[in-house]
């Protein structure tokens, strides 16, 4: 460590210069000291696009040194920063003597490619966060105490900077209490006094915005002076923060709070309410547990039931994603607010209302209609937009129309569950702004890739197919004549799918060696082993929730007890 810091030159950058631009020569390695960056690509319609943030700790423009090429990005500093500059010849002469460096960065960068294969940098957690509370005669100070208890539980230290106690501070000394705090700077912003408001902006990683769910959801003055929503490439993550009282009913009409305002994430807060306490802690503190549900039909009970044996286990969910039979069940889980009881009577209510039971149509554009299925997930969520969930939520399906995945994070809940379960061939299309949307399998049966686009420190993905190999025991696939013939006598001896199990694995495929790659990045995979349970046999779903709720049990207590980050 004391040869790269001697090595390498210290360069400070003030909010808004360039570390390097796109296509330079240069291939330098820096490396983050303090402050944070922003990696910007101009793509072929001539705008920069943001790519990500990096953050303190991590190196910058690796690829150029080790691959001798232009940069693909231009780099800028957000706020304050400042970098160690190491140039080849001295990255060389370092590794020379000490090669583990080498092996260090190397690692980095292959499990940063690993966890995106979007190549982005990775979103490092905000060290400073910007807060501002849109109703200035509104006390939030029961709300903001519980948090940091909850901070304090999370071993994570706080420090609250506001007007009152630092606005004396000249930018130097600002700038090092700040950097000199270990943990998370708070920075209290106020409509009484723009000017500390600006600079707590300017200073901030991520810029919370707390307000009343049921006040007035117009633009504020503070918003507009700050001119928070501007698309500027240095403008900082905002994250709305929607507080509820306590026993709040199911939010309704969250999509207001979203006219007129570019947030990044919205996260509802009830008021002495334990989970969404740690929920918006783990999310501030870069701790945040995202779980990832595949299709499969039927054997979408077991994601029920692993859901219940992971909040026995004292683990709870911060995001949610889904494909098709991922999507039906898990967005039921997130409705029900993964209350336990409350999925107990989905499940026994949607089995017994047998709805893939005489459901069949003129096959014209599918084996059945649908409909069954369709009337009751409205039934059961009625109006309900899945921005409305307590726990943010999103599922995939594809669009048909031009070939490309969909992922579902506004909007009737109800319709975006029924475009990620419509099977081509069983169910018809679903259409949503004038274009047809088919199951999410078809492109991604299990949206691992979906989840790193949110602020998630860990990933639990559960698949209901298994990767491994099925082979069977026989040369030629069996006649109609002989298949029933087996079953009469009641033998089996052909061991085949059905044609809904065939249907659906077939269009599958594709995205099986998508879900392969993206397994490795996560914290706990599980394949379920669900032999002999058909794809639309929901007569056995509470053999299913159980198998599901055994199985992650066992693979929750067989976790390396180091390890475990619930």
């Amino acid at each position: 460590m004391t040869q790269i810091l001697n090595k390498g030159k210290a360069l400070e950058m003030d909010t808004g210069n360039f570390l390097f631009h796109q296509g330079d020569r240069d291939n330098s390695l820096y490396i983050v000291l303090s402050g944070r960056f922003r990696a910007l690509a101009e793509q072929s319609d001539g705008i920069l696009h943001a790519l990500g943030d990096i953050g303190e700790g991590e190196p910058i423009g690796e690829f150029a040194l080790f691959m001798a090429e232009p940069r693909s990005a231009s780099v800028v500093a957000i706020r304050k920063s400042v970098v160690l500059k190491l140039t080849e010849p001295q990255y060389l002469e370092i590794v020379a003597s000490n090669p583990a460096f080498s092996t260090k960065l190397t690692r980095f960068v292959v499990n940063r490619l690993r966890r995106n294969s979007l190549q982005k940098h990775l979103e490092v957690s905000a060290k400073n966060i910007a807060v501002i509370n849109l109703q200035s005669d509104n006390d939030i100070t029961e709300y903001t105490e519980a948090v940091k208890a909850q901070f304090e539980s999370l071993d994570v230290s706080i420090q609250i900077l506001d007007h009152e106690s630092h606005a004396n501070l000249e930018l130097q000394a600002m700038y090092d209490t700040l950097e000199k705090h270990e943990g998370l700077n708070f920075l209290v912003s106020s409509e009484d006094h723009l000017e500390w408001s600006r600079q707590c902006i300017i200073y901030a990683d991520l810029v919370v915005i707390a307000t009343d769910f049921y006040a007035d959801s117009g633009l504020r003055d503070i918003e507009r002076k700050l001119d928070l929503y501007s698309n500027n490439i240095l403008n900082k993550k905002i994250y709305l923060l929607l507080l509820h009282p306590e026993d709040a009913k199911f939010p309704e009409n969250t999509r207001r709070w979203f006219e007129n305002r570019k947030v990044d994430l919205h996260i509802h807060y009830r008021k002495n309410h334990g989970p969404d306490i740690r929920r918006f802690a783990r999310i501030l503190a870069n701790k945040a547990i995202g779980l990832v549900l595949g299709g499969g039909g039927a054997k979408g009970f077991a994601h029920l039931g692993a859901i219940k044996a992971l909040y026995d286990a004292g683990l709870e969910i911060d995001f949610l994603g889904g494909t098709s039979a991922g999507a039906l069940y898990g967005m039921t889980g997130s409705y029900s607010d993964f209350d336990k009881e409350k999925i107990d009577f989905y499940c026994k209510e949607s089995a017994e209302s047998k709805l893939t039971s005489n459901d069949y149509t003129i096959p014209l554009i599918s084996i059945m209609s649908g409909r069954k299925m369709t009337d009751y997930v409205k039934k059961m969520m009625g109006d309900t937009y899945l921005e409305d969930f307590w726990v943010s939520s999103y599922c995939v399906s594809t669009n048909y129309s031009n070939s490309t995945i969909k992922i579902h994070e506004r909007g009737l809940a109800w319709k975006q569950i029924a475009a990620s379960i419509a099977i081509p061939g069983i169910y018809p299309p679903v259409v949503i702004e004038n274009q047809l949307h088919v199951d999410g399998g078809v492109v991604d049966n299990l949206p691992i890739e979906t989840m790193f686009k949110y602020p998630v420190k860990h990933i639990i993905a559960i698949s209901l197919s298994q990767l491994k190999t099925q082979e069977v025991d026989f040369e030629e696939t069996p006649t109609a004549s002989q298949l029933i013939w087996s079953r009469v006598r009641g033998k089996k001896k052909y061991r085949l799918p059905g044609i809904s199990s065939i249907l659906v694995n077939s269009l599958t495929l594709n995205s099986r060696q998508k879900q392969e790659m993206a397994k490795s990045g996560v914290d706990i995979y599980i394949e379920m082993d669900l032999k002999g349970i058909g794809m639309l046999d929901d007569t056995k779903w509470r053999e299913i929730v159980q198998k599901g709720y055994n199985q992650m049990k066992v693979a929750l207590e067989s976790y390396p007890d180091g390890k475990k980050f619930w």
